[in-house]
């Protein structure tokens, strides 16, 4: 991997932290890993960090591709939980990504509290806050987006996303060399996430001397109040 560019990478991360309090070398962790450069980028760049973490992924069908597995191996032994997830999908009429997310998370949790786990890091990207900050505001009438630190059921969980101020193009050119999986989903190409991603790219490409992405993100953290009817 780029030496450079994980300088870079770390720095931000760092950054984050922090701001966020993201990270404590002392506490167990779980990485949740998918098999793309995201999560698999995250444990490259923060395995060492930890004294005690675990790494799981969660399959969502039987012929899920596991190719990624022995990188991973190269860091940590990594627990594999065999789902349906893909077939309960098809059968819904519910929104796929929806099902699919929530059945994961719910298999990761319940594995990390079987583990004595409070903290569950995500790969998720600085692209990916922004993304969902649109969705939600042009699907759910809402304006939200996911947390940089995020505790559940009360606090016996807390999702932290580490890479939540890293954009996706720099993770992307350090992640050249990780054998990351491809998307196979067959509903790939027709999420609303997608959609949402399309059209940022298409008036960043419309508008190259302006950063969008950039500013979409920079704007979460921007918010004046005294121009909204709150």
């Amino acid at each position: 991997m780029n030496k450079k560019i994980k300088t870079q990478i770390k720095t931000i991360i760092e950054a984050s932290h922090q701001k966020w309090n993201l990270l404590n070398p002392q506490e167990p962790v779980l990485f949740a890993i998918s098999g793309g450069k995201d999560s698999l980028s995250m444990l490259d760049l923060l395995y060492d960090y930890f004294d005690d973490f675990k790494c799981l992924h969660v399959s969502i069908s039987s012929d899920s591709d596991l190719s990624f597995i022995p990188f991973v191996e190269q860091y940590s032994p990594i627990e594999v939980i065999q789902t349906q997830i893909m077939q309960e999908v098809k059968s819904s009429k519910k929104n796929p990504c929806f099902i699919c997310s929530r059945r994961r998370n719910q298999a990761i949790f319940e594995y990390a509290q079987s583990q004595g786990i409070k903290k569950v890091f995500f790969g998720h990207n600085r692209e990916d806050v922004t993304e969902t900050l649109i969705m939600n505001m042009l699907y759910s009438n809402k304006i939200s987006t996911m947390l940089p630190k995020q505790p559940l059921f009360g606090g016996k969980i807390e999702v932290v996303r580490p890479l939540y101020e890293v954009p996706e193009l720099l993770l992307s050119n350090y992640a050249k060399d990780i054998p990351a999986i491809a998307k196979s989903c067959e509903f790939d190409g027709h999420t609303k996430r997608e959609y949402v991603k399309m059209l940022i790219n298409k008036i960043y490409a419309e508008h190259p001397d302006i950063d969008i992405r950039d500013n979409l993100y920079k704007s979460i953290l921007n918010i004046d109040l005294e121009h909204l009817p709150l």
